[in-house]
């Protein structure tokens, strides 16, 4: 089969995973798969795909655990192997405190963001392993660490979900070391995207100290689709076995855990 660098990314029908999409095609020699929850709607994508046919479009739903394993044949049709893992696809919810939190939101949090991302591994190691480069990276969150903007938010069911996922990062980079795999989670930036905004949106409406917090964040911290994915695209590049296990920040930081 091919034999280009191939690019897996899940969720790459907006926001962040669409910028990485673009950014990734654009490599020489590259083959890209996204994923989307319906494809036939994600217009920009095949859009985009239109004109660079080294994009291929997946359907993938993170909700339904069953989907990996159908994926994983589909991918298989396209490429014999994937040299770099993007696990993306997420969902969010509004701030609330723990108290305020229903326990509906804790499970639909954990189920996509931490259980799906491990299910979509499982599925795609045996293509990830028949490559060389096996990178795997984890996109999570600044919200997921013990910093001082996680101090300063309750994002209670987000915030936990993503330390979850954050924590099977860890534990896959130890596993898998002997095999020379090099599995990083990512915060990819507080990113100018729908789930971005909004949730900075909606922290500005809890009180007039959660909008001074809003506001400072919006002006000092936000930044574009754009910046964001052309970090984590260099990341991917410049990976190395020395990162294994880190948790790092679109501008190659490392996050305290």
């Amino acid at each position: 089969m091919s034999s280009k660098t191939v690019y897996f990314v899940s969720g790459g029908n907006r926001g962040i995973g669409f910028g990485l999409v673009k950014k990734l095609s654009a490599i020489k020699n590259s083959l890209v798969i996204a994923t989307s929850r319906t494809p036939e709607k994600s217009t920009e994508l095949l859009n985009w795909k239109s004109e660079h046919p080294n994009v291929h479009i997946l359907k993938y739903d993170a909700t339904v655990h069953s989907d990996a394993d159908h994926l994983a044949k589909e991918i298989g049709k396209l490429a014999d192997g994937i040299d770099v893992f993007v696990a993306n696809s997420a969902t969010s919810e509004i701030p609330m405190t723990v108290l305020e939190t229903p326990i509906e939101s804790w499970t639909r949090l954990y189920n996509v963001n931490t259980l799906g991302p491990i299910v979509l591994f499982k599925a795609l190691y045996p293509l990830i392993v028949k490559r060389q480069t096996r990178k795997v990276l984890f996109v999570s969150s600044g919200l997921s660490s013990q910093n001082s903007l996680s101090a300063a938010i309750s994002s209670s069911s987000y915030g936990q979900s993503k330390s979850a996922l954050n924590f099977t990062a860890k534990e896959l980079s130890l596993e898998l070391a002997k095999e020379n795999f090099i599995v990083i989670p990512i915060y990819p930036g507080l990113v100018d995207t729908e789930m971005g905004s909004g949730f900075v949106d909606n922290l500005g409406k809890r009180s007039d100290e959660s909008n001074r917090l809003a506001d400072t964040m919006r002006s000092n911290m936000m930044i574009t689709v754009e910046q964001s994915a052309s970090a984590v695209s260099d990341i991917i590049e410049s990976l190395s076995n020395e990162d294994n296990g880190k948790f790092l920040k679109y501008d190659r930081s490392i996050v305290p855990w």
